[in-house]
Protein backbone atom coordinates (compact mmCIF):
# COMPACT_ATOMS: atom_id res chain seq x y z
CA UNK A 1 0.00 0.00 0.00
CA UNK A 2 1.22 3.18 -0.67
CA UNK A 3 0.76 6.00 1.57
CA UNK A 4 0.18 9.47 1.14
CA UNK A 5 0.03 12.65 3.10
CA UNK A 6 -1.76 16.09 0.63
CA UNK A 7 -0.55 19.67 1.76
CA UNK A 8 -3.23 22.26 1.65
CA UNK A 9 -6.23 22.21 -0.64
CA UNK A 10 -5.08 26.35 -1.57
CA UNK A 11 -5.24 24.42 -5.07
CA UNK A 12 -8.49 23.02 -6.58
CA UNK A 13 -6.45 20.47 -8.47
CA UNK A 14 -5.81 19.16 -5.22
CA UNK A 15 -9.52 18.10 -5.09
CA UNK A 16 -8.74 16.18 -8.57
CA UNK A 17 -5.81 14.38 -7.26
CA UNK A 18 -8.08 13.23 -4.19
CA UNK A 19 -10.79 11.63 -6.29
CA UNK A 20 -7.96 9.90 -8.73
CA UNK A 21 -6.35 8.23 -5.47
CA UNK A 22 -9.34 6.96 -4.29
CA UNK A 23 -10.27 5.24 -6.81
CA UNK A 24 -6.97 3.57 -7.67
CA UNK A 25 -6.05 0.38 -5.68
CA UNK A 26 -3.07 0.14 -4.10
CA UNK A 27 -3.06 3.99 -2.53
CA UNK A 28 -4.22 5.81 0.35
CA UNK A 29 -4.53 9.28 1.62
CA UNK A 30 -3.57 8.77 5.55
CA UNK A 31 -3.26 12.35 6.50
CA UNK A 32 -4.21 16.15 5.00
CA UNK A 33 -2.79 19.58 6.36
CA UNK A 34 -4.25 23.16 5.50
CA UNK A 35 -3.40 26.29 6.99
CA UNK A 36 -6.84 26.73 6.31
CA UNK A 37 -8.11 24.83 8.49
CA UNK A 38 -11.78 25.07 8.01
CA UNK A 39 -11.30 24.02 4.41
CA UNK A 40 -8.43 21.20 4.97
CA UNK A 41 -11.24 19.91 7.47
CA UNK A 42 -13.79 19.64 4.78
CA UNK A 43 -11.71 18.04 2.30
CA UNK A 44 -10.30 15.31 4.91
CA UNK A 45 -13.97 14.51 5.49
CA UNK A 46 -15.17 14.58 1.89
CA UNK A 47 -12.78 11.98 1.25
CA UNK A 48 -12.41 9.84 4.01
CA UNK A 49 -9.34 10.82 5.69
CA UNK A 50 -9.31 10.62 8.81
CA UNK A 51 -5.53 12.31 10.14
CA UNK A 52 -5.92 16.26 9.73
CA UNK A 53 -2.79 18.34 10.94
CA UNK A 54 -3.05 22.07 11.24
CA UNK A 55 0.78 22.20 10.83
CA UNK A 56 2.27 20.58 7.26
CA UNK A 57 5.45 19.70 9.28
CA UNK A 58 3.71 17.46 11.68
CA UNK A 59 2.25 15.86 8.20
CA UNK A 60 5.52 15.48 6.90
CA UNK A 61 7.40 13.76 9.94
CA UNK A 62 4.91 11.05 10.05
CA UNK A 63 6.53 7.47 9.44
CA UNK A 64 3.54 5.86 7.77
CA UNK A 65 3.59 8.53 5.13
CA UNK A 66 5.26 7.37 1.86
CA UNK A 67 4.50 10.26 -0.42
CA UNK A 68 3.68 14.04 -0.20
CA UNK A 69 1.71 16.09 -2.45
CA UNK A 70 1.72 19.95 -2.27
CA UNK A 71 -0.48 21.63 -3.65
CA UNK A 72 -0.16 25.19 -1.49
CA UNK A 73 0.47 28.62 -3.02
CA UNK A 74 2.97 28.73 -5.90
CA UNK A 75 5.64 30.60 -3.10
CA UNK A 76 5.48 28.35 -0.48
CA UNK A 77 6.11 25.35 -2.05
CA UNK A 78 9.98 25.33 -1.59
CA UNK A 79 10.00 25.12 2.00
CA UNK A 80 7.70 22.25 2.06
CA UNK A 81 8.97 20.17 -0.21
CA UNK A 82 12.60 20.34 0.43
CA UNK A 83 11.07 19.37 4.64
CA UNK A 84 9.14 16.32 2.90
CA UNK A 85 12.34 15.63 1.17
CA UNK A 86 14.57 16.02 4.23
CA UNK A 87 12.77 13.42 5.85
CA UNK A 88 13.14 11.05 3.30
CA UNK A 89 9.36 11.67 1.42
CA UNK A 90 8.83 11.46 -2.25
CA UNK A 91 7.44 14.44 -3.09
CA UNK A 92 5.19 15.75 -5.82
CA UNK A 93 4.31 19.34 -6.60
CA UNK A 94 1.94 21.28 -8.45
CA UNK A 95 3.67 23.27 -11.27
CA UNK A 96 4.82 25.48 -11.17
CA UNK A 97 7.15 24.00 -9.16
CA UNK A 98 8.31 27.65 -7.42
CA UNK A 99 7.85 31.31 -8.35
CA UNK A 100 11.29 32.08 -8.81
CA UNK A 101 14.68 29.97 -10.11
CA UNK A 102 16.36 30.07 -7.16
CA UNK A 103 13.76 28.17 -4.80
CA UNK A 104 13.16 25.42 -8.41
CA UNK A 105 17.00 24.85 -7.87
CA UNK A 106 17.32 24.47 -4.42
CA UNK A 107 14.07 21.75 -4.55
CA UNK A 108 15.30 19.86 -7.16
CA UNK A 109 19.26 19.78 -5.01
CA UNK A 110 17.22 18.61 -2.28
CA UNK A 111 15.36 15.76 -3.41
CA UNK A 112 18.48 14.74 -5.29
CA UNK A 113 20.34 14.81 -1.37
CA UNK A 114 18.30 13.03 0.21
CA UNK A 115 17.84 10.37 -2.52
CA UNK A 116 13.83 10.74 -2.98
CA UNK A 117 11.88 11.39 -6.51
CA UNK A 118 10.90 14.73 -7.03
CA UNK A 119 8.07 15.05 -9.70
CA UNK A 120 6.68 18.07 -11.13
CA UNK A 121 2.56 18.14 -11.97
CA UNK A 122 2.51 18.92 -15.54
CA UNK A 123 -0.78 16.96 -15.94
CA UNK A 124 -1.08 18.50 -19.97
CA UNK A 125 1.66 15.43 -20.84
CA UNK A 126 -1.09 13.20 -19.60
CA UNK A 127 -3.70 13.56 -21.98
CA UNK A 128 -4.35 11.14 -24.78
CA UNK A 129 -3.31 13.44 -27.63
CA UNK A 130 -0.18 14.66 -25.82
CA UNK A 131 0.74 11.08 -25.34
CA UNK A 132 0.03 10.49 -29.33
CA UNK A 133 1.61 13.31 -30.44
CA UNK A 134 4.82 12.39 -28.11
CA UNK A 135 5.04 8.90 -30.15
CA UNK A 136 4.63 10.16 -33.78
CA UNK A 137 7.49 13.57 -32.85
CA UNK A 138 9.94 10.52 -31.77
CA UNK A 139 9.15 8.48 -35.02
CA UNK A 140 10.30 10.95 -36.90
CA UNK A 141 7.69 11.06 -39.37
CA UNK A 142 8.16 15.21 -38.89
CA UNK A 143 11.70 15.61 -40.12
CA UNK A 144 13.71 18.01 -38.78
CA UNK A 145 11.35 20.21 -36.49
CA UNK A 146 11.61 23.78 -37.80
CA UNK A 147 8.81 25.93 -35.64
CA UNK A 148 6.38 25.02 -33.23
CA UNK A 149 3.27 27.27 -31.97
CA UNK A 150 1.70 26.84 -29.20
CA UNK A 151 -1.61 28.44 -27.59
CA UNK A 152 -3.05 27.52 -23.96
CA UNK A 153 -5.75 29.41 -22.30
CA UNK A 154 -8.78 30.16 -19.97
CA UNK A 155 -11.63 32.18 -19.44
CA UNK A 156 -10.33 33.21 -16.24
CA UNK A 157 -9.54 31.27 -12.83
CA UNK A 158 -12.97 32.32 -11.47
CA UNK A 159 -14.39 31.89 -14.41
CA UNK A 160 -13.89 28.38 -14.86
CA UNK A 161 -15.04 27.34 -11.19
CA UNK A 162 -12.23 27.36 -9.11
CA UNK A 163 -12.86 28.60 -5.54
CA UNK A 164 -12.97 31.93 -4.89
CA UNK A 165 -9.98 31.86 -2.44
CA UNK A 166 -8.01 30.00 -5.04
CA UNK A 167 -8.30 32.85 -7.71
CA UNK A 168 -7.79 35.33 -4.22
CA UNK A 169 -3.86 33.96 -4.13
CA UNK A 170 -2.92 33.21 -7.50
CA UNK A 171 -3.85 37.34 -8.09
CA UNK A 172 -1.54 38.24 -6.09
CA UNK A 173 1.58 38.59 -7.64
CA UNK A 174 4.14 37.24 -4.85
CA UNK A 175 1.57 33.87 -3.57
CA UNK A 176 1.01 33.31 -7.80
CA UNK A 177 4.37 34.73 -9.06
CA UNK A 178 2.76 36.34 -12.26
CA UNK A 179 -0.28 36.04 -14.18
CA UNK A 180 -1.43 33.81 -17.16
CA UNK A 181 2.29 33.53 -18.28
CA UNK A 182 3.32 31.65 -15.15
CA UNK A 183 0.49 29.89 -14.72
CA UNK A 184 -1.21 28.72 -18.14
CA UNK A 185 2.29 29.43 -19.79
CA UNK A 186 4.05 26.72 -17.69
CA UNK A 187 2.06 24.21 -19.86
CA UNK A 188 2.60 25.50 -22.99
CA UNK A 189 6.45 25.67 -22.16
CA UNK A 190 6.34 22.22 -20.54
CA UNK A 191 4.47 20.22 -23.93
CA UNK A 192 7.35 22.28 -26.01
CA UNK A 193 10.34 21.30 -24.22
CA UNK A 194 9.00 17.45 -23.39
CA UNK A 195 8.23 17.55 -27.34
CA UNK A 196 10.65 19.01 -29.07
CA UNK A 197 13.94 19.95 -26.98
CA UNK A 198 15.03 22.67 -24.24
CA UNK A 199 14.32 26.65 -24.72
CA UNK A 200 17.53 28.60 -24.76
CA UNK A 201 16.18 32.13 -25.52
CA UNK A 202 12.98 33.75 -25.40
CA UNK A 203 11.52 37.24 -26.86
CA UNK A 204 8.34 37.99 -24.74
CA UNK A 205 5.39 40.81 -24.29
CA UNK A 206 2.42 40.78 -21.30
CA UNK A 207 -0.58 43.11 -21.10
CA UNK A 208 -3.55 42.88 -18.80
CA UNK A 209 -6.52 43.65 -21.56
CA UNK A 210 -9.47 42.50 -19.42
CA UNK A 211 -8.86 41.61 -15.57
CA UNK A 212 -9.00 44.74 -14.16
CA UNK A 213 -8.78 43.42 -10.60
CA UNK A 214 -5.73 41.76 -11.18
CA UNK A 215 -2.15 42.92 -10.66
CA UNK A 216 -0.29 40.98 -13.43
CA UNK A 217 -0.85 39.75 -16.75
CA UNK A 218 -4.17 38.34 -18.16
CA UNK A 219 -2.40 37.93 -21.89
CA UNK A 220 1.22 36.87 -23.04
CA UNK A 221 2.65 36.45 -26.32
CA UNK A 222 6.46 34.75 -26.57
CA UNK A 223 8.88 33.96 -29.32
CA UNK A 224 12.02 31.46 -28.36
CA UNK A 225 14.64 29.42 -29.52
CA UNK A 226 15.71 25.75 -29.40
CA UNK A 227 18.91 24.38 -28.40
CA UNK A 228 18.96 23.24 -31.96
CA UNK A 229 17.89 26.56 -33.79
CA UNK A 230 14.51 25.74 -34.12
CA UNK A 231 12.22 28.43 -33.49
CA UNK A 232 8.49 28.40 -31.46
CA UNK A 233 5.47 30.64 -30.52
CA UNK A 234 3.56 30.63 -27.23
CA UNK A 235 0.56 32.30 -26.34
CA UNK A 236 -1.69 32.18 -23.29
CA UNK A 237 -4.34 34.08 -22.07
CA UNK A 238 -6.76 34.35 -18.85
CA UNK A 239 -9.45 36.27 -20.62
CA UNK A 240 -10.94 33.26 -23.45
CA UNK A 241 -14.22 33.07 -24.95
CA UNK A 242 -14.72 29.81 -25.83
CA UNK A 243 -17.32 26.95 -24.91
CA UNK A 244 -15.87 25.24 -22.13
CA UNK A 245 -13.38 28.17 -21.25
CA UNK A 246 -10.11 26.77 -21.80
CA UNK A 247 -8.20 25.47 -24.87
CA UNK A 248 -4.49 23.82 -25.26
CA UNK A 249 -3.34 23.50 -28.62
CA UNK A 250 0.09 22.89 -30.38
CA UNK A 251 1.44 23.23 -34.23
CA UNK A 252 4.38 21.49 -35.41
CA UNK A 253 5.76 22.33 -38.77
CA UNK A 254 8.67 19.80 -40.00
CA UNK A 255 10.52 19.20 -42.70
CA UNK A 256 8.90 15.89 -43.29
CA UNK A 257 5.32 16.51 -41.72
CA UNK A 258 2.87 18.82 -39.54
CA UNK A 259 1.39 17.81 -36.57
CA UNK A 260 -1.66 19.51 -35.08
CA UNK A 261 -2.53 18.73 -31.54
CA UNK A 262 -6.20 19.75 -30.02
CA UNK A 263 -6.48 18.58 -26.38
CA UNK A 264 -9.22 20.59 -25.64
CA UNK A 265 -11.60 21.06 -28.33
CA UNK A 266 -15.07 20.24 -28.38
CA UNK A 267 -13.60 16.91 -30.01
CA UNK A 268 -10.26 16.20 -29.26
CA UNK A 269 -7.94 15.07 -31.86
CA UNK A 270 -4.58 14.66 -33.63
CA UNK A 271 -4.14 15.49 -37.39
CA UNK A 272 -0.41 14.82 -39.36
CA UNK A 273 0.36 15.82 -42.65
CA UNK A 274 3.26 13.70 -43.90
CA UNK A 275 5.01 14.17 -47.68
CA UNK A 276 7.32 12.25 -49.46
CA UNK A 277 7.14 9.81 -52.27
CA UNK A 278 4.45 7.19 -50.55
CA UNK A 279 1.04 8.39 -51.99
CA UNK A 280 -0.44 5.24 -49.12
CA UNK A 281 0.40 8.01 -46.28
CA UNK A 282 0.76 11.29 -48.01
CA UNK A 283 -1.34 14.23 -47.27
CA UNK A 284 -3.36 14.60 -43.77
CA UNK A 285 -4.53 11.98 -41.45
CA UNK A 286 -6.43 12.22 -38.03
CA UNK A 287 -5.13 9.02 -35.92
CA UNK A 288 -7.96 6.96 -34.53
CA UNK A 289 -7.40 7.58 -30.65
CA UNK A 290 -8.46 4.99 -27.91
CA UNK A 291 -8.64 4.49 -23.99
CA UNK A 292 -5.97 1.87 -23.53
CA UNK A 293 -6.73 -1.58 -22.32
CA UNK A 294 -5.86 -0.72 -18.44
CA UNK A 295 -7.14 2.47 -18.99
CA UNK A 296 -7.47 4.28 -15.75
CA UNK A 297 -11.09 6.36 -15.82
CA UNK A 298 -14.19 6.45 -14.54
CA UNK A 299 -15.42 7.87 -17.81
CA UNK A 300 -18.65 7.88 -16.30
CA UNK A 301 -17.77 10.35 -13.08
CA UNK A 302 -15.06 11.91 -14.92
CA UNK A 303 -15.62 15.16 -17.24
CA UNK A 304 -13.33 15.20 -20.61
CA UNK A 305 -11.18 18.21 -20.28
CA UNK A 306 -10.02 16.41 -16.54
CA UNK A 307 -9.25 12.88 -17.87
CA UNK A 308 -5.72 13.74 -17.87
CA UNK A 309 -5.48 14.23 -14.11
CA UNK A 310 -6.47 10.89 -13.68
CA UNK A 311 -4.11 9.07 -16.02
CA UNK A 312 -1.29 11.57 -14.41
CA UNK A 313 -2.08 9.70 -11.06
CA UNK A 314 -2.51 6.68 -12.40
CA UNK A 315 0.86 6.64 -14.21
CA UNK A 316 2.49 8.13 -10.66
CA UNK A 317 0.99 4.80 -8.48
CA UNK A 318 2.40 2.66 -10.96
CA UNK A 319 5.72 3.79 -11.45
CA UNK A 320 6.05 4.18 -7.65
CA UNK A 321 4.53 0.55 -7.00
CA UNK A 322 7.33 -0.81 -9.82
CA UNK A 323 9.73 1.27 -8.84
CA UNK A 324 10.19 2.96 -12.34
CA UNK A 325 12.18 6.57 -11.73
CA UNK A 326 12.22 8.76 -12.47
CA UNK A 327 8.32 8.57 -11.19
CA UNK A 328 6.80 11.21 -13.55
CA UNK A 329 8.35 14.68 -15.13
CA UNK A 330 10.69 15.56 -12.46
CA UNK A 331 11.93 18.71 -10.31
CA UNK A 332 14.61 19.71 -12.94
CA UNK A 333 11.55 19.98 -15.65
CA UNK A 334 9.98 22.14 -12.95
CA UNK A 335 13.19 24.25 -12.77
CA UNK A 336 13.64 24.68 -16.54
CA UNK A 337 10.34 25.37 -17.25
CA UNK A 338 10.06 28.35 -14.37
CA UNK A 339 13.61 29.23 -16.01
CA UNK A 340 11.59 30.12 -19.68
CA UNK A 341 9.29 31.73 -17.67
CA UNK A 342 11.68 33.79 -15.53
CA UNK A 343 13.30 35.13 -18.79
CA UNK A 344 10.06 36.04 -20.60
CA UNK A 345 9.00 37.47 -18.04
CA UNK A 346 12.67 39.69 -17.82
CA UNK A 347 12.18 40.40 -21.28
CA UNK A 348 8.95 41.76 -21.36
CA UNK A 349 9.73 44.11 -18.05
CA UNK A 350 12.89 45.06 -20.86
CA UNK A 351 10.36 45.92 -23.63
CA UNK A 352 10.65 42.72 -25.74
CA UNK A 353 14.37 42.59 -26.04
CA UNK A 354 15.83 39.03 -26.32
CA UNK A 355 16.52 37.12 -23.00
CA UNK A 356 18.93 34.41 -22.27
CA UNK A 357 17.13 30.98 -20.62
CA UNK A 358 19.56 30.50 -17.56
CA UNK A 359 19.02 27.37 -15.61
CA UNK A 360 21.47 24.60 -15.65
Amino acid sequence: MIRVGMISWAHVHAEFRAKALSEIPGVEVVAISDDDVARGRAAAERWGVADFHEDWRDLVKRPDVDIVMVHSENSRHRDQVIAAAEAGKHVFCEKPVATKTEDARAMAEAVRRAGVDGTAAFVSRFSKEADRAKKIVESGVLGKVLLTRSFIGLAGIAEIGCPPDMAEWMNDPVLGGGGAWIDEGSHGVDLLRWLVGDITEVTAMTANRNKPGLDGEDIAVALARYADGGLAEIGTVWSLSADIGMRNSLEIYGTEGTLVMRATDPFPRVEVYRSGDDPLYRGWTTPHIEPDVSEPHDYGSWPPHVHHYKREVASYVNRVQHGLRPFGPTLDDGLACLAVIEAGYASAASGGTAVPVKHL
